[in-house]
């Protein structure tokens, strides 16, 4: 017989908490929606698998370290290895890293939280959630299924001719980003081509019961980042928020545990549409009032897609709901992969080099406006991090990099998980060729090691943010690395 345990957390926090997401770093003036984390305990018995799911941009700076031991101290029975964390990337949430970029910039008079005290802030609530989580099992079932839900958009146009070329090019050949593709270019561009790649309208789902068989929670699966809100300055969860919502009226007060398949080349954001998106908006939200802090269209596209999924978890729910497992066999493997790096070239080396010389020689701006400097300010630091850290790569280049990697086998499913903005190429090449019913991914799982874009050998040909040097740690090549070990552990779990 199977345990289950839930718990979540409110992971927001009130006051001028630095906001990440952007090149430039916002400063939160209020809590539009609240920030989640929710964690689930699935024990078989002999082995369990721990999964939390965080409404924050992205698990780096080597936060599971503190997590997992926070919980060992709380309660050392927890295998807390086992902890397989995803960030669902919205772009609206606290900072909690230690250093960034942004801090280059000068900050007197800046009214602002301790990142550091969010950190302490964050790591306590998680930990308290695997633990309350842990201790919360009780007798239980589990259902599964898939439906389609139209949450995520190509964001990566193509175009016919080289970029860098143009007469508009902000860079020269050797330095800009872009060559054939524009992440969020122009579609109506006399030379717009096609989107790089496909997309993936799948919605995945594993419902959990109490003995009674009373519907207790849900993981909901999108290849999608939910970040259609992701320029305000307030904290929000983005369209989960509006997800939770429509559940709560609907099935009562469940647990939600929303994770992120690969979607390092997608977006809930439409391109070539925005004009009849607009018309649609206008005639089906009419004049509702909004408030000023955040984009009407975006808390629109959030409604949209919130009930798309609504849709799909219904629809599912009601045929998948027929068939609850009791009794499964659970494994969970925690991976240290080994895969290839990005290297830098001696070219990109010193390009970069030139450009951070050029960079540093520019002052901070001071025009007493503090809060306009300090945006500003902060967008500089973050053009000098980007050549430092390129300088860095280089005079430390390794063939390979070391990325944490969960695969997880519940019954007749498996989660199988990577620390990148993951193309979805990748994943369809996964579920594709697995041997098990059902395969979730999972993207932006913490890691104890490397994390960023990795793209496809396509996208790298045609360059664009998310398909370059200043992007990618791992090379194309990496990705094939990791599709390929990934499949062998799965057959491994599945031949046992």
């Amino acid at each position: 017989m199977l345990k289950i345990g839930w718990s979540k957390k409110d992971i927001s926090i009130e006051g001028p908490i630095a906001i990440t997401g952007q090149f430039h770093q916002r400063i939160s003036k209020g809590i539009l929606d609240p920030n989640t984390l929710t964690a689930l305990v699935i024990d078989g018995g002999s082995d369990m698998t721990i999964m939390v799911s965080a409404d924050v941009v992205g698990l780096q700076d080597e936060i599971i370290f503190e997590i997992r031991d926070a919980v060992r101290q709380k309660n050392p029975e927890i295998p807390a290895e086992k902890i397989l964390m995803n960030a669902t990337h919205t772009h609206t949430s606290p900072r909690f890293a230690r250093k960034t970029a942004y801090d280059k910039a000068p900050s007197d008079g800046i009214d602002i939280i301790n990142p550091l005290d969010y950190r302490a802030f964050f790591v306590n609530q998680a930990s308290d959630a695997v633990v309350e989580a842990y201790e919360s099992r009780a007798e239980g079932s589990y259902a599964y299924g898939y439906g389609y839900a139209v949450v995520a958009h190509h964001r990566r146009p193509t175009y016919l001719d080289d970029l860098r070329l143009r007469d508009d090019a902000k860079y020269p050949p050797s330095l800009t980003v872009d060559k054939y593709a524009r992440m969020y270019g122009k579609t109506n561009d006399p030379m717009f081509n096609e989107y790089e790649g496909n997309v993936d309208s799948s919605a995945y789902f594993l419902f959990t019961f109490d003995k009674d068989e009373k519907l207790t929670g849900a993981i909901v699966n999108v290849p999608c980042p939910s970040q259609l809100s992701e320029g305000e300055y307030v904290l929000s969860a983005s369209y989960w928020h509006e997800f939770r919502e429509l559940i709560k009226e609907k099935y009562g007060n469940i647990y939600i545990l929303p994770q992120s398949s690969a979607a390092g080349d997608m977006s809930p954001r439409t391109l070539h549409c925005k004009s009849a998106m607009k018309r649609r908006f206008a005639l089906k939200y009419g004049d509702e009032k909004i408030p000023d802090i955040i984009d009407m269209h975006e808390i629109f596209g959030r409604r949209d897609i919130a009930c798309r999924i609504m849709s799909a978890f219904d629809e599912v729910y009601a045929w998948a709901s027929k068939e609850k497992i009791k009794d499964a066999k659970i494994e969970h493997r925690v991976l240290n992969m080994e895969l290839d790096a990005w290297k830098i070239t001696e070219e990109q080396y010193k390009a970069a080099k030139e450009e951070y010389e050029f960079y540093s020689k520019q002052e901070f701006v001071n025009t007493g406006d503090k809060m306009a400097d300090y945006k500003k300010n902060t967008g500089h630091g973050s053009v000098l991090g980007r050549y430092e850290a390129i300088i860095n790569r280089y005079l430390n280049n390794s063939d390979y990099k070391t990325a944490e990697i969960h695969v997880v086998r519940i019954g007749d499913i498996a989660f199988a998980s990577n620390p990148f903005e993951l193309y979805l190429a990748f994943q369809h090449r996964i579920q594709a060729r697995s041997p098990f019913v059902q395969t979730f991914i999972v993207q932006l799982a913490a890691s104890t090691g490397v994390s960023g874009y990795l793209c496809t050998e396509r996208a790298a040909e045609n360059m664009g943010y998310s398909a370059n040097i200043y992007s990618c740690a791992i090379s194309p090549k990496g990705g094939a690395t990791l599709v390929e070990e990934t499949l062998k552990e799965l057959q491994e779990l599945y031949n046992k």
